[in-house]
């Protein structure tokens, strides 16, 4: 698993848990699955202000780590929509790898 993969799941999980469900995996406006579209959406945008920061940083002289974080977010936010899309899937086992502390 790519560190951009990781970075992209762990984002989402932490949307996905903050986010209001019914109980219901997959049936309702507040079910799992509906809740995993959002978190995904919500992750997006949050890469995206992100980088944007980064963006206002770079002017500065000596930005070449923020201009790597920029790159990494960018790699990050391709994972997730690939995510959204359906393109990249990890099997269970790497799935869990991402939130073993």
């Amino acid at each position: 698993m790519s560190p951009y993969q990781k970075a992209a799941h762990e984002i989402i999980h932490d949307y996905y848990f903050m986010l209001p469900n019914n109980g219901s995996l997959n049936s309702g406006i507040n079910s799992c699955e509906s809740r995993y579209k959002e978190a995904v959406d919500c992750a997006l945008l949050s890469v995206k202000q992100l980088i944007l920061t980064l963006e206002f940083m770079s002017m500065e002289p000596n930005s070449a780590f923020v201009m790597d974080r920029i790159n990494f977010y960018d790699e990050v936010t391709s994972e997730l929509y690939g995510i959204k899309n359906g393109y990249s899937k990890l099997s269970w086992e790497e799935l869990i790898e991402v939130f073993k502390k």
